[in-house]
């Protein structure tokens, strides 16, 4: 059942509110006195859909700036948005803020009046508009993909030729050594194959191709990494370079590279429940993160930071300046998805390309 046949069945069997597309937009500014009502409440509830690692950094992180604990509850992408309809349709206010990667879930349940309408003060200073959905959400780091290779299987020098562009992949030596995230495998993986099917050099050709190298299907990425360095496969693809420059710091000697064209985009957004039981907590959580301090916080799990004019200070970028192997992301080669074509068309490519890749999940 698609996601919006969920939701749309939710509805259906509850008393909800008209919607509230129309409601007017709230602007949250860090004050003293938000953050000593915030102080009063003591703590929130994070639901998230990013590395777990990255979401203990955040809620580390504001409670040491503030006193405030917080509550991690992970459920990823579309689950974290049924599971949030229901407990509000049933008058169950539990979530303060959500992490979360549904971004057509997100804007379904604020016309139902389930979201907060905010903004973030002198938001053009801050945010490009590619990281907001407007009035909703805000991500605060950027969500770059990579093709990651196991260097004692491919040499560095190789790599740099061979992955110049995406068609590297269909070498015949590569048959049975690809590792793949199957496209539902969350917003990263899609990301990736639509970026495929959206480009004229690559498109369903190249899927087919690359479904005859007889590649490994990973429902998550965390998998495909470990076979990768475990040396099970040779390459492995959809990365995500934060991921990739934490696992490096803790000893992975996988190395990455930046094909001609890659998605670079806003992934996660925090977003603040219209009916959260810690509304001052959430406000100020939410709007931390896009401050100097936040954005260091950010960094911790070596993402980088959406907030304009902030410098890049991830420690994995002064250990890889040594690497011989690495460069900076060429952001010449970014790609960023249309999020109208991404809402409108995924319940009809996601079948599709299971099924050109073969996956039986």
């Amino acid at each position: 059942m698609g996601r919006r046949a969920v939701l749309g069945a939710l509805a259906a069997s509850a008393l909800v509110g008209q919607a509230h597309a129309g409601d007017p937009v709230e602007t949250v500014e860090i004050t003293p006195a938000l953050i000593a009502a915030a102080q009063r409440e003591g703590r929130l509830l994070m639901r998230y859909s990013c590395p777990v690692d990255e979401a203990t950094n955040m809620g580390r992180a504001f409670e040491s700036a503030f006193g405030i604990k917080v509550q991690l509850d992970r459920k990823v992408g579309v689950v974290a948005t049924q599971l949030f309809a229901t407990e509000e349709r049933a008058g169950q206010h539990i979530m303060d803020v959500n992490f979360g990667s549904d971004p057509p879930g997100l804007r379904d349940l604020a016309d139902e009046g389930l979201y907060l309408r905010y903004t973030l003060p002198d938001l053009a200073s801050k945010l490009a508009p590619s990281a907001t959905i407007a009035g909703l959400g805000y991500c605060p780091r950027w969500t770059d993909i990579v093709l990651s290779y196991n260097p004692s299987l491919i040499a560095h020098e190789d790599a740099r030729k061979r992955f110049a562009t995406w068609h590297g992949l269909l070498d015949p030596s590569l048959v049975g050594r690809i590792g793949l995230t199957e496209p539902a495998g969350g917003g990263v993986a899609f990301a990736f194959y639509l970026m495929l099917l959206r480009t004229p050099d690559y498109g369903r050709a190249f899927l087919e191709k690359l479904a005859a190298q007889k590649p490994r299907l990973y429902p998550g990425s965390a998998g495909g990494r470990e076979d990768l360095a475990a040396g099970a496969i040779s390459v492995f693809v959809p990365n995500w370079e934060g991921v990739a420059m934490a696992e490096f710091l803790k000893g992975d000697r996988t190395a990455w590279m930046y094909p001609e064209r890659l998605p670079s985009f806003a992934n996660t957004f925090l977003s603040i429940s219209a009916h959260a039981p810690h509304p001052a907590a959430a406000r100020l959580f939410s709007a931390w993160f896009f401050t100097e301090e936040g954005a260091k916080v950010v960094e911790l799990a070596q993402n980088k930071s959406t907030l304009r004019g902030h410098v890049d200070g991830r420690a994995a970028t002064g250990t890889l300046r040594e690497a011989s192997w690495w460069q900076p992301l060429p952001i010449e080669r970014a790609w960023v998805p249309d999020q109208k074509d991404w809402d409108e068309n995924y319940e009809t490519l996601l079948p599709k390309i299971r099924q050109i890749l073969g996956w039986r999940g």
